[in-house]
């Protein structure tokens, strides 16, 4: 999976800040698909719902050539009070 661009994948903490890593497609694997249930997955402003569904969009023409994808991962945890 070499030929795959790199992802910026960004979340919020428990403490409202974000965090960023750069990584990898096996190294995504595990961290958006991994133990933790993240309620959505958006890469390039699309719902991903599977790995194999975020190696499909990257390998489409309009993402193939890029360096990087970039991939917010949105908690689930209900806000409120």
């Amino acid at each position: 999976m070499s030929n795959l661009p790199k992802l910026k994948v960004r979340w919020q903490t428990t403490r409202n800040q974000e965090e960023e890593t750069i990584c990898d497609f096996e190294q995504a694997k595990g961290i958006a698909f991994g133990s933790w249930s993240w309620a959505f997955i958006i890469a390039e402003g699309k719902m991903v719902r599977s790995y194999e569904e975020l190696v499909q969009l990257a390998a489409q023409d309009e993402h193939k050539n890029k360096e990087m994808l970039n991939v917010m991962l949105i908690d689930p945890a209900i806000g409120g009070g």
